[in-house]
């Protein structure tokens, strides 16, 4: 991925556009030659925030004054003052044309090409005009476009229309960006290509043409302060492709219509999106399709049966609720890695793997339930989940990755219905140290997975978990036929709580001493409300 700059445009000082340079005071702010010895030479390389220049500057101040960024991508990230149009005077230069012919804007226009700021288009227009809207906005001041009226070629945006890599992105990693900030596009308009819009980091408003019925990959990239609340996807649009709204920190709410299958890989990448709907129909969640987001509720149709990939819902650290569909039967690598609010995640019955790192570091999770038919729990799939307190283990889990239930430090007591003690696995970053649980040898520390805790066997079996790999990490355990069970969807209403003598245990699978009127408890293997 090429390094990106975020250079924010600013008013006009001295007859030149200017890069703020995120100082307090104005005075700071440096035009797009800014240390250059001609008024049409390029100037000085400053970092953000820098009121020197550098030939090599550092990228960790570099930030823009309206949005935080995640430079773990944007390395070396730096900026070059450049001299753009200008005009003697600060008003709106207006224009309003009507073509005959595609093909015709730059000849219509002619020498004011690079001094208007807001254009409408009527007629027909094609690749070639848009090229011009381009390059008034890149090389001049155009910063709003309204093509309502404007008849386009084959009803598609053409890709790369506003992103050229040949002349934005330099041998040096920096990329100059354009001007635009609001353009209308036509109802009619029924694709949207691909890169359409990238980079086009000033670009506030546009309208998703009704009639929408394709996106391209990456068309909307990086477009980091378009706002919409909503967005509306409009019906008829059958998948959000690769990439297409990455990096966009300024989307809030996203609709999407019932006509959705698909959300492809990376669709909101680092999009700062806190609400979106996930219609019936679904069918696929690609990789990272949500990672880094601000969603705060995730509730997926039993429709969506495929996750592609890993990090679905990754670092999502608003996120408080997910739901996984029933009839899923693998929970992906990372599927809500650091998700750090989680705390109420529904593990459908039909869970036969839960992948590495799938819940890791979901610290405020207290309770999961995990059914019968479990059959593996890969590498670090419970790492510090630190408010857990207690686990259920199904008889029908065999394994269990290294890491996978390390600091624990709140659980309180483990159930495991298994015959043969599940294999635990060496921690796949220190091997020959830790194993499932904790260390191998020696005392764990405070925040380790407590040793002491009781772990409830089957009847005849603790001396083998006592020998076992992994389990000869704790010291206290118990024999018992008596295990929370899971997985049973029938409800019995029970209108005396002393009706039957057998112990009553919570979804967590908790023992319950005092049971409250109206709640669900397990007991037997069923699932029962009590009255009173």
């Amino acid at each position: 991925m090429p390094f990106v700059v975020f250079a924010k445009l600013n008013g006009g000082t001295g007859g030149y556009e200017c890069v703020e340079t995120g100082h307090p005071s104005d005075t700071l702010s440096r035009t797009y030659n800014a240390a250059a010895s001609l008024p049409y030479g390029e100037g000085e390389i400053f970092a953000w925030k820098d009121i020197e220049p550098s030939d090599e500057p550092s990228c960790g101040n570099v930030q823009s004054n309206d949005h935080s960024f995640d430079f773990e991508i944007i390395k070396n990230a730096r900026f070059r003052a450049k001299r753009v149009a200008s005009r003697a005077t600060d008003e709106i230069a207006y224009k309003d044309i009507i073509l005959s012919a595609p093909g015709t804007l730059a000849s219509v226009l002619g020498d004011e090409i690079n001094e208007i700021d807001s254009l409408v288009v009527r007629g027909p227009i094609n690749a070639e005009d848009f090229h011009t809207i381009w390059s008034s906005s890149f090389y001049g001041k155009l910063t709003v476009a309204n093509l309502e009226d404007a008849t386009i070629e084959n009803e598609t945006i053409p890709s790369r229309a506003f992103w050229h890599q040949d002349e934005q992105l330099q041998d040096d990693g920096t990329i100059y960006v354009i001007s635009l900030r609001k353009i209308i596009l036509p109802n009619q308009i029924k694709t949207i290509g691909d890169l359409a819009f990238s980079y086009a980091i000033h670009l506030e408003s546009i309208n998703i043409p009704s009639e929408l019925q394709n996106l391209g990959i990456y068309c909307f990239s990086d477009c980091i302060s378009l706002e919409s609340t909503p967005l509306q996807i409009p019906e008829g649009v059958t998948k959000i492709p690769a990439m297409c709204f990455m990096n966009c920190a300024s989307l809030d709410v996203v609709n999407l219509p019932s006509s959705i299958k698909h959300i492809e890989e990376g669709a909101f990448y680092r999009a700062k999106i806190k609400c979106i709907n996930f219609p019936d129909g679904l069918q696929s969640i690609g990789n990272a399709a949500f990672y880094s987001s601000e969603l705060e509720c995730v509730l997926l149709p039993n429709s969506c049966q495929q996750f592609l990939g890993t990090h679905q819902f990754a670092l999502n650290h608003e996120l408080r609720k997910i739901n996984l569909p029933h009839g899923v039967k693998v929970i992906p690598n990372c599927f809500v890695y650091n998700d750090i609010n989680l705390s109420e995640f529904d593990i459908p019955s039909t869970v036969e793997i839960i992948g590495a790192d799938a819940l890791s570091t979901c610290m405020v999770l207290s309770g999961v339930l995990l059914h019968e038919g479990l059959k593996e729990v890969k590498s670090n799939a419970f790492w510090y989940c630190s408010a857990l307190k207690n686990l259920v283990f199904p008889s029908s889990l065999t394994y269990l990755g290294g890491a996978s239930c390390q600091y624990l430090q709140s659980l309180e007591a483990i159930y495991c219905s298994a015959l043969t003690p599940p294999i635990c696995d060496e921690d796949p970053s220190n091997k020959g140290r830790n194993h499932t649980f904790g260390p191998i040898s020696g005392q764990p520390g405070h925040l380790c997975t407590p040793n002491d805790i009781p772990v409830y066997v089957p009847v005849g079996t603790s001396h083998l978990y006592a020998s076992a790999y992994g389990w000869n990490y704790f010291t206290n355990f118990i024999e018992t036929d008596d295990f929370p069970s899971a997985g049973i969807y029938n409800i019995t209403v029970n209108d005396n709580d002393k009706d039957s003598e057998a112990p009553l245990y919570d979804l967590c699978g908790r023992k319950v001493e005092n049971p409250q009127p109206g709640t669900i408890y397990i007991q037997s293997g069923k699932k029962i409300i009590i009255n009173r």
